[in-house]
C-alpha cells in the first residue's frame, strides 16, 4: 500500500498575506491542548474548527475596518449636512466639507473645529461612527449573514467531535439508554401499570362496589314456583 503524505489529508490553511501563521498555529494548539486529538478524524476536527474560527475572526476584523474607512466620507457628507445655509447648494459647501475631513485626521486644530460645529447642532464624534455604520450597512449586513454561517458550523462542528470522541469512549457491548418516555414508564408503581391492563367490564370489583348480575327472568319464574 502506497505511503498516505500527512500534508495531503492535512493541508496548511491558506492565509492571507496580511495574517500571521504564528497566531493561526497559536490558535489550532489551543484547540488541540482542549480536545486532545486521537487519530486523523479528531485532527481534521481540530483543523476544521480552527479554520473556521479563524474565519470568524477575520470577518469581525473587516467590520471593524469597513467602518473606520468610511470615516473620512462619513464626517464630509455629514459637514456638508450642517454646513449647508438655507438658499446654498451642496457644491457651496463639499469643498470645504472635504478639506475639513481630510484634515481632521491629522490635525488637532481641525478636529477642534469639527468638534465645535458638530456641538452647535447636539453632535459629537458619535455622529461620525453612526454615519459611517449607515453607509456601510449593506457591507455589514453582508458580513453578519457569513458570521452567521460560520458560527452555526462551528457549533455543529464542536458538537460532532464531542460525539464521536464520546462514541469511542463507550464499550461495544454497551446497551441503549431509555429515553425520558421509556424512563418514565418505567418508574411508574406496578399497580399503575396494571390498572391500565384490566378490562373496563370489571370496573365494579375494582372500585370495592357490589357486583351487579344481570336479570334472569328463567330463574325468577322457577323459583316463584318452587315457593308455592
Amino acid at each position: 500500500m502506497p505511503r498516505i503524505n500527512k500534508l495531503t489529508l492535512l493541508p496548511k490553511v491558506p492565509l492571507l498575506i496580511t495574517e500571521s501563521a504564528d497566531e493561526f498555529d497559536a490558535l489550532r494548539d489551543a484547540f488541540e491542548r482542549e480536545i486532545k486529538p486521537r487519530g486523523i478524524v479528531e485532527q481534521m476536527y481540530v483543523r476544521d474548527i480552527s479554520s473556521i474560527v479563524w474565519e470568524i475572526l477575520r470577518l469581525r476584523r473587516c467590520k471593524v475596518v469597513i467602518i473606520n474607512a468610511a470615516f473620512r466620507s462619513a464626517l464630509q457628507e455629514l459637514l456638508v449636512q450642517v454646513l449647508r445655509q438655507p438658499g446654498q447648494s451642496r457644491y457651496d459647501v463639499e469643498h470645504d466639507a472635504q478639506a475639513l475631513a481630510l484634515a481632521w485626521f491629522t490635525d488637532q486644530e481641525a478636529k477642534k473645529q469639527v468638534s465645535e460645529i458638530l456641538s452647535q447642532f447636539k453632535l459629537d464624534e458619535f455622529a461620525i461612527e453612526a454615519q459611517a455604520i449607515r453607509s456601510s450597512s449593506a457591507d455589514l449586513e453582508l458580513l453578519d449573514r457569513l458570521l452567521t454561517s460560520l458560527e452555526s458550523r462551528r457549533d455543529k462542528a464542536l458538537g460532532c467531535v464531542a460525539v464521536f470522541i464520546d462514541s469511542k469512549m463507550q464499550p461495544a457491548s454497551a446497551q441503549r439508554q431509555p429515553d425520558h418516555g421509556e424512563r418514565t414508564a418505567n418508574c411508574r408503581q406496578p399497580s399503575q401499570r396494571a390498572q391500565e391492563h384490566r378490562s373496563p367490564f370489571r370496573r365494579g370489583q375494582e372500585t370495592g362496589e357490589p357486583q351487579r348480575l344481570p336479570p334472569r327472568p328463567d330463574l325468577e319464574r322457577r323459583l316463584k314456583r318452587g315457593s308455592c
